[in-house]
């Protein structure tokens, strides 16, 4: 179970940054292609529709065509930065989540044996884990947004390069493009997440299906993550829209570009423009990807930590 238990054998700060690590590495690789087109849908300002002349228009479509224009390679686009973001994210977050719940439990039992406060702290201290997290792992997300939003011919080369552009153009600021949506977007998503999960898992637990742990973590996190995203998807896309800022000579090959001065601007702009609907452009492969990505990333966490808990007991 995610989270300080008493009646669970603690485990230490090395093996909870196994379990997260491991969680987070196996769920990246495996659902970077969806990303790819998700962060491609959120950064067109066109039309994504069967009949348009907008360069993606569904998601069978943009598959064909990613592949057909850059290869197979290019669903794996700002995979290394995509990593870095994913293991410095959720290991942070597990991190303190697990730290910040166990320090609550000893200090307000109430927090551990009461379902309700359990449930409720689940939902703050994700929300603070997540905070944390977005601030130490930004950079690697503009890189992400960065290396798999840009066409041909490409701008950045390599890390080393984007990273010295990026500092030589736009300074220590150009690495934090998007932090304040990013957090609005983490930190209640974390929250969302940690609740529900814990929500569903007390649920689940007075089915006669129990004992199936892994069966459990898999469903409830994969339905706790869709619905945490729904909820603050429009903060994704304007996030991933601020994250390309000053970066619209490699966009011009995809369609139209626009600049925005900040996240209220973003927001305004896409609906007025776009529309309402234009906040969830991308919203079937994020929610794909939420709900995939949540259940394996929480169905391995889990199931590390009791493996661990069960080596340690015998």
């Amino acid at each position: 179970m995610v989270g300080y238990d008493p009646e669970k054998k603690n485990l230490t700060s090395s093996q909870i940054l196994i379990a997260s690590t491991t969680a987070s590495f196996t769920s990246r690789f495996l659902l970077q292609p969806i990303d790819v087109i998700k962060i491609r849908f959120q950064l067109q300002i066109e039309p994504i529709r069967n009949l348009t002349n907008s360069k993606y228009r569904t998601l069978f479509q943009s598959i064909r065509l990613i592949h057909y224009e850059e290869g197979l390679r290019a669903f794996w686009k700002g995979h290394i930065a995509a990593q870095v973001l994913s293991l410095t994210f959720n290991s942070a977050q597990m991190y303190a989540f697990e730290k910040v719940t166990k320090q609550l439990g000893e200090i307000f039992p109430i927090t551990t044996s009461s379902p309700t406060a359990k449930t409720i702290t689940h939902f703050v201290i994700g929300s603070l884990a997540a905070s944390i997290a977005v601030i130490s792992c930004q950079p690697a997300d503009v890189l992400r947004t960065r290396f798999v939003g840009q066409g041909e011919p490409k701008i950045y080369h390599s890390y080393i390069q984007a990273i010295s552009l990026i500092w030589t153009r736009e300074g220590y600021h150009g690495f934090y493009r998007g932090l304040i949506p990013a957090i609005i977007l983490y930190a209640p998503v974390s929250a969302l997440t940690f609740g529900f999960y814990e929500l569903f898992n007390r649920a689940w637990d007075h089915l006669p299906i129990r004992k199936f742990d892994s069966i459990k973590h898999g469903f409830n996190g994969g339905i706790a993550g869709v619905l945490a995203k729904f909820v603050v998807y429009p903060f994704d896309l304007a996030k991933k829209r601020l994250e390309v800022v000053k970066f619209e000579e490699a966009r011009s090959k995809f369609g139209q570009t626009r600049a925005y001065s900040g996240l209220i601007n973003c927001l305004s702009e896409t609906i007025r423009h776009e529309g309402f609907t234009g906040l969830y452009k991308g919203m079937t492969p994020s929610l794909i990807k939420a709900y995939l990505s949540t259940a394996i990333t929480l169905g391995i966490y889990d199931s590390i930590c009791n493996r661990f808990r069960q080596i340690s007991s015998d």
